[in-house]
This record gives structure tokens, C-alpha cells and sequence, in this order.
């Protein structure tokens, strides 16, 4: 495997920070690797990150050394300090990389829809530490209300968590994964998605990992260069994928009010055994989100790598045996995710709809190819049926860490892959080439240190360009995809009027 020597482009901790916190122009100045947060509290060991915003609330959650009931000052914007929430329940305790720590959760209510809020989180007891010390105020938005008017904009993007940089996992700053997630922090988006593969490989929590810690696979997700700034102001919704099937998942990213509003399910499920599975208990997450006339549904389409039984994958072999369990557990028309979405679209017919979930319908990368056993080419049972038949326009999904927009076929529903948040890149076109229904893709191999392209995409000539995100920006009917790389360079950009 080759690593490159030509010079990346890498956003400082003191530079990310100016973007993400609003500043102006980033600092020139270069901070070292997986420096704390520089004016934050040295208790302070996860910034804060925001979860299940809803029109009237969000969850703030954060980390520390020290155990307390965490407290949140609130308020709109040049009243930060109006409301004030405190935790019933003292800092839960986990073990980051051997270190013992607090997850704290506060959420906050009496929102009004649709707008903005600044606030700051402290320790409890009798003198409160003002965690963010002299860190910029974070502020974000409420969401619209159901059948609001008002245009807005989210961000999607799939596989991220990794400190595997340039090919390479050596622990060393993942510069394409930090771009990405510095973009999206300053990109004005009201909230991400995100389908699916957070915290390689595994998903603990030390995977994920905090301000301080650094190594191969430490720290990937809540070090300082990555989701701590973007997420003070960014409510993440989040769909688990086939690694990280584990209650930390759940554990770090709550959704509880959206699952409940939705009737969903956001929680850890007893499942039989199929194909030769062993039986077990695995995050299972679906839900439905309702913002400014948009329904989107958070879908869980995955299954862990390491308990496949007797599965073969069909004429796809091994790399679609987990697509056969994923369906068998999760979508067969008796399961009770497939009753519980059929059941939704029915009783929301118009509108416009989309879903995200992390198996691709279309995918032209060998490893990680099309699902069959959720495309239309299943029948008209499958799941890619029941969302075209049911009015959902648009489709996300992660798995392959590349970019691929695909056009509908007879029956389905158009669909992007958008698997390019910070995971190891790959290539596309491989195996069986490029699909008709592949308007346009690109993927990159380190192992040849070249780009590779499908349908009227260029091919790349650098990873940057495969790392990205997705803007989707809503008005009405009119939503627009803006595919933006981890530059800051948009490509493909598509407009759909669509039919309600």
C-alpha cells in the first residue's frame, strides 16, 4: 500500500474551531494533533453534541472527568441564559481507552419551531464550572414545524469515525474526515443524518473516544478535530450499520423523543436466529422524521459481519451474505420494521418523503455491491417497492465509502450512496463495471493511488474529491442535492421538483 507525500490541506484545531464556532476567518495557526479544545474546561472530556431535535426540544450531551448532575443554560439568541435544565441523574460512567468517564444528557424544553437558540453546559453542585470557559456561545435551530413553509437544509453522509488517514492507520489526524465534518459545520445546515458505520472498527467507546486521547482507532468520532465542533450546533440523527451493533451506539446518539413521535423503534431488540444465526440482542433503529413538510424516514437496514450462520448471499456470494440476514431479521413483510414503515406511509400519504438507511440498493463497488434482496429486483415485496409505491422520492444509503448517484429503474426510486464521511475510500466500477442505472460516481484505490468513475463523473484526480457530504436543501416541493467534498468543492449538483 502507498502513502502519498504530496502535502494535504489540514484544518488546525484553532481553524476548525473559527469555522465551526462562526468566527470569521480561521487563525493561521497550527495546533498539534488531537489537542484539547483550546479555552474549554480541562473537565470537560466530549464537547457538547446535540441528538432528537424536535420542534419544542433537543438533547445536549457531553463528556467529563468528574461525576455530577450536568446543567444547561438556554435561551434565543442574546438570551442564553434564560432557562435552565439540570440532569435527575448523576453523569453516566464509561470507560474511554482504560480512563474512567461521565456521559452527561440534558434535554431542553419549550422550544418554539424553527428557531434559534444559544447555550452553555456546567457542572452541578453548589460552584458550576462553565465547561466551554471561554469558548464561543454554540447556537442551533429548532426544527420547522410539520406542514411549515420556511426553506432549510440538512446534511447526509455515511461511514465515518476513522483515524485510518490517506490509507494509513497510524493514529496521525484523518485530514480528509476532519475537512468533511469542518465543512458541514459551516455549510448552515439545520441537522445531519447520518446512514449508518459510526466509530471504526467497533464501535466502543473508545472508538469514539474524547478531546484528549489519541491512536490508531482512538478518538475518531468526539476528538477535536472532528464531530466536537460541528456538533455543539449540528442535532445528529443517526441509523446504526453493520459495525457498531452494540448498545453504545444507542447510548451515544439518543433518539427517543423522534422514535416515540413516530411510533418507532430506538432500542436494543431480541432477535431469533435465521439462516444458522445465533440468537442476540441488537441496536435496531427506526423512525421517522417530520420537518417543513418533509417526512424522512431513518431506516434500519443492517447487520453485523460477525454472525452470518449459514447464509450464502445468493448469486451475489459472500459479500452479500449480511444483505440475506439484514432482509430475513428486518424486512420481510411479517417483520416488524417492514408493518411498522408500511403502516406510516399509508398514514401519511403526500408530501414530500425520503429515507435513509445503510445497505445501498445500487452500489458499483465490487465489495460492497447492489442489495438485491432490498431493490426492486426483489418484487413487489421489497423495500425499495414499498417506499417507490408509497411516494418516497429520494433515497440515501452508506456501506460503500464512496460517492454514486443513481437513477430510478421501473418501479424504484432515484438513490445516492453517500459513503464518503471519513472511512477508507474505495474504488468504483469494479467486478461488473458500471451500472446503466449509474449516472454518476466516484471512488478511489490505494493500492493503485488512482480515481475511479462511473457514468459522466470525471475521474478523480485525489481522495479529497471522493470524501464528502451531502447538502440537501429543501423550499417547498423543490429539493436540491449538493454533493460538497472535503474542500469545500461542490459537484453533481441536481434539482428535483418533486410531486407530493
Amino acid at each position: 500500500m502507498t502513502r502519498r507525500s504530496r502535502p494535504r490541506r489540514s484544518l488546525g484545531v484553532r481553524a476548525v474551531l473559527a469555522l465551526a464556532m462562526g468566527l470569521g476567518t480561521a487563525l493561521a495557526v497550527s495546533a498539534p494533533a488531537h489537542a484539547d479544545l483550546p479555552g474549554a474546561s480541562a473537565q470537560l472530556t466530549r464537547a457538547p453534541y446535540l441528538s432528537d431535535s424536535t420542534t419544542a426540544s433537543v438533547q445536549v450531551n457531553w463528556g467529563t472527568s468528574t461525576q455530577s448532575k450536568g446543567t444547561v443554560r438556554y435561551g434565543p439568541i442574546g438570551n442564553c441564559a434564560a432557562n435552565s435544565m439540570t440532569s435527575g441523574t448523576l453523569g453516566y460512567p464509561m470507560t474511554v481507552n482504560a480512563l474512567r468517564e461521565y456521559r452527561n444528557s440534558v434535554t431542553l424544553t419549550g422550544l418554539t419551531p424553527g428557531t434559534a437558540y444559544c447555550y452553555r453546559v456546567y457542572t452541578g453542585g453548589s460552584s458550576p464550572v462553565d465547561l466551554l470557559g471561554t469558548l464561543t456561545t454554540p447556537s442551533f435551530t429548532s426544527l420547522e414545524p410539520a406542514g411549515g413553509t420556511a426553506p432549510f437544509s440538512f446534511a447526509v453522509f455515511g461511514d465515518w469515525g476513522d483515524t485510518t488517514s490517506n490509507g494509513v492507520n497510524d493514529g496521525s489526524v484523518n485530514t480528509d474526515q476532519a475537512n468533511v465534518l469542518a465543512r458541514i459545520g459551516e455549510s448552515g445546515v439545520r441537522f445531519a443524518l447520518s446512514a449508518g458505520d459510526l466509530a471504526y472498527p467497533g464501535g466502543s467507546q473508545s472508538n469514539y473516544g474524547d478531546l484528549n486521547q489519541t491512536g490508531a482507532d482512538i478518538s475518531a468520532v468526539y476528538g477535536p478535530q472532528y464531530w466536537a465542533l460541528p456538533g455543539m450546533s449540528t442535532p445528529l440523527f443517526a441509523v446504526s450499520g453493520n459495525h457498531g451493533q452494540n448498545s453504545t451506539f444507542l447510548l451515544n446518539w439518543p433518539n427517543a423523543a423522534a422514535a416515540a413521535a413516530s411510533s418507532g423503534t430506538y432500542a436494543m431488540v431480541d432477535y431469533p436466529s435465521v439462516d444458522g444465526t445465533d440468537p442476540g440482542s441488537y441496536p435496531t433503529t427506526y423512525y421517522a422524521i417530520a420537518t417543513g413538510g418533509v417526512r424522512i424516514y431513518m431506516l434500519d437496514a443492517a447487520w453485523g459481519n460477525s454472525n452470518i450462520g449459514t447464509a450464502t448471499g445468493g448469486d451475489c456470494g459472500s459479500h452479500c451474505q449480511i444483505y440475506q440476514v439484514d432482509h430475513d431479521q428486518h424486512w420481510t413483510v411479517s417483520s416488524a420494521q417492514y408493518q411498522w414503515l408500511a403502516q406510516d406511509l399509508a398514514a401519511h400519504p403526500g408530501g414530500v418523503k425520503m429515507a435513509v438507511f445503510h445497505f445501498p440498493l445500487r452500489s458499483d463497488d465490487a465489495t460492497e455491491p447492489d442489495n438485491t434482496y432490498l431493490n426492486v429486483s426483489a418484487g413487489p415485496t421489497s423495500l425499495e417497492s414499498l417506499l417507490h409505491d408509497n411516494g418516497v422520492n429520494l433515497v440515501f444509503n452508506g456501506h460503500a465509502h464512496d460517492y454514486q448517484r443513481n437513477t430510478a429503474p421501473a418501479g424504484g426510486v432515484v438513490s445516492y450512496v453517500t459513503g464518503g464521511g471519513g472511512g477508507k475510500a474505495t474504488p468504483v466500477g469494479g467486478g461488473d463495471g458500471c451500472a446503466a442505472t449509474d449516472a454518476y460516481a466516484i471512488g478511489w484505490s490505494y493500492s493503485k493511488n488512482k480515481g475511479s468513475a462511473c457514468g459522466s463523473a470525471p475521474v478523480p484526480t485525489d481522495d479529497a474529491q471522493v470524501y464528502h457530504f451531502l447538502k440537501v436543501s429543501v423550499s417547498g416541493t423543490t429539493v436540491t442535492v449538493t454533493p460538497t467534498d472535503s474542500l469545500g468543492r461542490t459537484f453533481d449538483v441536481k434539482t428535483y421538483s418533486l410531486t407530493p
